[in-house]
């Protein structure tokens, strides 16, 4: 099994809440990185490049206004679990820890590096995993629109085109070091940037002229040594005369990573207390917990094991009251809920209701988690296609 601790990228730089986003701009621009771990005295964070595009002061800004606590792996976890946590806090990272102190970080392209030779990706076209249709920006837009159109679609690419066909890219990357500038006299790695008048500036000044083009027949495997390269954080899908039909991060590519390890991962759930000649109520039980649980599944972090242990009771006559118990098994927490009744499918009933709740409880508390404050004025202006 495929552990965290082999593809991380150990002990990055850690930031606190109260250091500029300047600091961290420097940051990103001298290691070519993406994110970066923030911590404050009992969490653990992680501020991205895009979220800087919304800083309007970077060198007054800090980075506690920008940071979201996230959950943290240890790295001897399986690096399923990594795309696990990515999915579930919709993020393209997560920090290492060991004793609430980071020891690395395993980002989207470190999870595409790991899987760029697996073999279940070289049947499957780029066109089943591409994002499509693409939100794209023509070559005479002003940098502004770009920036604002990656804030509004949570994205960090945008292919540039002439009409219909394909000039360029622009990213997040390029226009965060091309709108900010350090003054004059300060160390590269600590200085102090101001915005400046090149979001006013065209699109074709900042975009890359030569982005990674792939034709629609490729194979998932062969885009996934793309990333293992290193050189392109993205993949373009074109047709007949350049045409844009569809785009491939390493987050696309870890999405469909995650479905096909889900196919061959079968839930653990045991049944404890049916008797030998309870087997069609064993039969009929499990399956009900089954579809409850892989409904709800994807609002919960990653679930090892189910167990439901049923209690017997003999009263008056007899009758015979069941009462069942189901625990919930996962990496971060465990919780249970119980049923009881008379009809021992009618307590499985009651039983899968009450878990089917508890789990709808779950999704909601994750939905009605506060937002980090952004910074910035936005604006309304769209362009490009949707």
């Amino acid at each position: 099994m495929l552990q965290v601790s082999q593809f991380m990228r150990a002990a990055p730089r850690v930031f606190s809440l109260s250091d500029t986003a300047s600091k961290l701009l420097g940051y990103f621009y001298e290691t070519n990185l993406y994110e970066a771990p923030v911590v404050s005295e009992s969490k653990i964070g992680l501020v991205t490049l895009r979220d800087l595009l919304n800083v309007v002061q970077p060198d007054r800004t800090k980075l506690g206004s920008l940071w979201r606590s996230v959950e943290s792996l240890s790295p001897d976890r399986p690096i399923s679990q990594a795309m696990e946590v990515m999915f579930q806090n919709d993020t393209r990272a997560v920090p290492i820890a060991e004793d609430n102190k980071v020891v690395g970080i395993i980002s989207q392209v470190d999870v595409a590096k790991a899987f760029s030779n697996a073999r279940e990706l070289k049947e499957i076209p780029v066109t089943r995993l591409m994002k499509h249709p693409v939100v794209t920006i023509e070559k005479g837009s002003k940098v502004s629109s770009a920036r604002r159109l990656m804030l509004d679609h949570k994205i960090s690419h945008l292919p540039v085109l002439d009409g219909v066909n394909l000039l360029g890219i622009i990213t997040a990357r390029s226009i965060a070091h091309h709108f900010i500038i350090p003054e004059r006299g300060i160390e590269r790695g600590l200085r102090t940037p101001e915005m400046i008048g090149r979001l006013d500036g065209y699109v074709e000044g900042v975009m890359d002229p030569t982005p990674f083009t792939v034709e629609p027949q490729i194979s998932a495997l062969q885009t996934a040594n793309i990333f293992k390269e290193g050189e392109k954080s993205s993949c373009i899908v074109t047709g007949v005369g350049r045409e844009v039909l569809g785009i491939l991060t390493p987050k696309e590519l870890v999405t469909l990573l995650r479905g096909l390890l889900a196919e061959e991962r079968k839930l653990p759930i045991s049944i404890i207390g049916l008797k030998q000649d309870d087997f069609f109520e064993a039969s009929a039980a499990e399956e009900k917990v089954r579809r409850v649980i892989e409904k709800n599944i994807r609002f919960y972090p990653p679930i090892e094991e189910v167990t439901v242990v049923l209690d017997r009771r003999n009263l008056s006559g007899n009758r015979t009251r069941y009462e069942a118990t189901a625990r919930i098994h996962g990496p971060y927490r465990q919780f249970h809920t119980t049923a009881g009744g008379w009809d021992l499918l009618a307590v499985f009933d009651e039983l899968c209701d009450e878990l089917d709740r508890s789990l709808k409880r779950k999704k909601q508390e994750l939905i009605e988690q506060p937002k980090q404050r952004k910074i910035g004025r936005p604006t309304q202006r769209k362009i490009g296609r949707p």
